[in-house]
């Protein structure tokens, strides 16, 4: 029943990976490759598929590839626009601590708090 969904949906589950099965693969925590995406769209040019839960499925191919020593697909512009566009228009979301710690942020760089 749980993989019916991807079933449905076209995606091929051995051709793709959990976050934490890429973070093992490459040997760092699964927050790295998380955090990179939200913050760039990608991670080492790698661009997941985000499921309906949330969840994030990374390609095993180019993962693979990358290992392998291959150079690192460019992520295309577009799709990185459209990234950061869904997020802008999905403020709400936001997590009450993030809000806090960007409003935080914007106050030091406005005040030159904090500056030597």
């Amino acid at each position: 029943m749980r993989n019916s969904y991807l079933a449905a949906s076209g995606v091929r589950l051995a051709a793709k990976l959990t976050t934490e099965a890429l973070a093992a693969k490459f040997g760092v925590q699964p927050q790295t490759p998380r955090a990179s995406y939200c913050r760039h769209g990608h991670w080492m040019g790698l661009i997941p598929v985000k499921l309906p839960n949330d969840r994030l499925l990374w390609p095993a191919d180019q993962a693979d590839a990358l290992i392998a020593g291959e150079t690192a697909k460019t992520p295309d512009a577009a799709d990185l626009d459209k990234h950061f566009a869904r997020k802008a228009a999905d403020a709400d979301k936001v997590r009450p601590h993030i809000r806090a710690k960007t409003a935080a942020k914007d106050k030091r760089l406005t005040t030159g708090e904090g500056e030597k």
